[in-house]
């Protein structure tokens, strides 16, 4: 595949970097064999860390004609917030372009970078030319000195803030008024207020405008955010110990998933001193108990082990000798997230600190390296391929004939069935409005079409409550497990898995089991969310749009199985059921 790179215009300016590029991506086959969309990394590094930084380019901008994906992107970039873990240390660092389309990708593509327009002040930043990259010197002093506030600035800073509170009091009738007119339907109810009590909610809208009119989280949850880093604060001088290990997990409240597997590989060690803290509550919900037991936790812990976002750590500036490695939960490197959805909604913004602490991140693959490098916002060396620790029970046959057995003792009128998990993702951009259109996937057609060999077994995701239609006649070979049993455990009893863009594709891999990809509205999807590999290029099986193509599909047998083997092997390096023992390994590294 050919490309053609331009520089418009680099505008250095203070702190920040304003980068205006167009392009194109030539095959003949563009616009018949792939569905991508083009993709152009800034590529850094200062010789401690590297840092990939996606250039946004909007769905507008590109055009696909004759052969050609043309395409146009213009950001601004603050460079002092580029590295997160050497942040202070002024170190000079490099900028490279990589490109990514399709199947192709290269890193520090060789491109002419002297752009048309060149203008930068020299004062924080210098950028020079260097024929493939550019070499770019920083001026810590200034930079710091910059970002210190003077005594009178301040003052005015203290100033305003007060004028604004009292001006947001003043305004407090108008805005019970306001929030009157939510329940009349006159005026929306912003979707974060979700309490179904009319006081609550009521009460609830009046500090949302506060808030937004004096520009201070008056919310009990930032209340919550501003004791939790007090809390760490007067916490912090505790000594680390050196045997300390803590799980913590927003999302579960019992030792399962990748941290069942990982405990049960360090849990006889009598030398080691192990935690647990489970709380799936929002910021707002939790106790002052729970927010000192995390402060210490933080405080004391040589390790910290995650599995998910969590919020409450990205609060505070955790010692350096406390490490924290992230279990991420997903396999694979599927729907984009974090930092590459830059620009994007639900995207992280470029100076925020989510994610950027995180010491070590297990991921499955050498390939997702560098996509979880670019979606957390971290060094691509903090990145390791262990494997993840819960695809571990792929590999014990034993545990998988119990599992079937328990099932079909269970559920005695699916044996002779052939099963299909029908596990679809949620649409929607958070849990609140989460969804998915029940009448795409009729139950009447299914069976009808079908017959009596076959059963469907549905399992939504976590974020939807609301249940599928199961018509009465068909109870006996249809049943929605969506509220319990592990997916993962569904996949042995299943033999044809219809999803769309679930990462449940990654375990389904591991067994060699049939998919159906039911994409009705794939275009849509890829320009809300998109992908980190080419979904038409890669996904492994069968491409549906429609109820009649997909059942159709089941009927013929035609599942294009043939592509598995190659997206398993793109997104698992070891295939040995031993990821838990490398992550346990990883951890008596961190211990030292």
């Amino acid at each position: 595949m050919d490309y053609k790179i331009k520089i418009n215009s680099i505008v250095v300016e203070k702190q920040s970097m304003t980068i205006d590029i167009s392009g194109e991506f030539i095959d003949e086959t563009i616009n018949s064999k792939f569905l991508s969309t083009p993709k152009v990394i800034l590529y850094f590094d200062n010789g401690e860390e590297d840092r990939r930084i996606p250039l946004v380019i909007r769905f507008r901008d590109i055009t696909y004609i004759n052969g050609k994906c043309m395409f146009s992107g213009v950001y601004t970039y603050r460079l002092d917030y580029i590295f997160w873990k050497t942040r202070g240390m002024g170190l000079p660092f490099t900028m490279y372009f990589n490109l990514s389309f399709a199947d192709f990708y290269a890193e520090k593509v060789p491109i002419k970078v002297t752009p048309d327009e060149f203008v930068q002040d020299e004062k924080f930043f210098k950028l020079k030319d260097c024929k493939d990259h550019f070499e770019i010197t920083s001026n810590p002093e200034r930079i710091n000195r910059y970002k210190r506030k003077g005594s009178i600035v301040s003052l005015c800073d203290s100033f305003i803030k007060f004028i604004t509170l009292i001006l947001s009091v003043a305004l407090i009738p108008i805005f019970v008024i306001e929030a009157l007119l939510t329940f009349t339907g006159f005026k929306s109810m912003p979707s974060k207020i979700e309490s179904e009590n009319k006081l609550a909610r009521l009460v609830s809208y009046i500090i949302y405008r506060m808030s937004r009119v004096s520009r201070e989280n008056l919310t009990m949850d930032g209340y919550k955010r501003s004791l939790i880093r007090r809390k760490y604060k007067h916490k912090k001088h505790k000594a680390v110990q050196p045997n300390k290990i803590t799980f913590f997990s927003a999302r579960r409240e019992e030792v399962s998933g990748n941290f069942e597997f990982v405990y049960n590989k360090i849990k006889d060690d009598k030398n080691l001193d192990i935690n647990f803290l489970f709380n799936t509550k929002s910021f707002r919900y939790m106790t002052r108990k729970e927010i000192d037991d995390f402060a210490e936790a933080c405080a004391t812990s040589k390790v910290i082990i995650l599995d998910e976002f969590t919020p409450q750590i990205h609060l505070i500036d955790i010692k350096p000798e406390t490490k924290i490695v992230q279990l991420w939960h997903a396999c694979g490197a599927f729907k984009t997230f974090g930092f590459t959805r830059l620009g994007k909604p639900k995207g992280s913004p470029q100076p925020t600190r989510m994610h950027r602490n995180y010491d070590y991140v297990t991921v499955s693959s050498e390939y997702c390296k560098k996509c979880h490098s670019e979606g957390f916002g971290i060094a691509t060396k903090n990145v390791i391929p262990t494997g993840i620790a819960r695809t571990d029970i792929f590999f014990d046959e034993e545990y998988k004939e119990n599992f079937r057995k328990k099932f079909y003792s269970e559920y005695p009128n699916l044996k002779d069935k052939k099963i299909i998990l029908f596990a679809p993702t949620f649409r929607g951009d958070i849990k609140q409005t989460a969804r998915y259109p029940m009448e795409l996937f009729d139950i009447n057609e299914v069976c009808e079409t079908l017959g009596e060999d076959y059963a469907v077994i549905i399992k939504h995701h976590p974020f939807i409550t609301e249940k599928h239609p199961i018509p009465e006649e068909y109870k006996d070979r249809v049943i929605d497990l969506s509220e319990s049993t592990e997916i993962n455990d569904l996949l042995f009893v299943s033999d044809v898995i219809i999803s769309d863009y679930s990462s449940l594709v990654f375990e389904a891999s591991l067994l060699n089991i049939p998919m159906l990809f039911y994409a009705y509205d794939l275009q849509a999807y890829i320009k809300s969310r998109d992908f980190y590999f080419d979904f038409k290029l890669y996904i492994p099986g069968k491409i549906c749009t429609s109820l009649y193509t997909l059942l159709e599909a089941i009927k013929e047998e035609d599942f294009e199985t043939e592509k598995i083997e190659r997206f398993r092997n793109m997104f698992f390096d070891n295939l040995d059921g031993k990821s838990s023992e490398r992550i346990a390994e990883l951890i008596y590294k961190c211990l030292e």
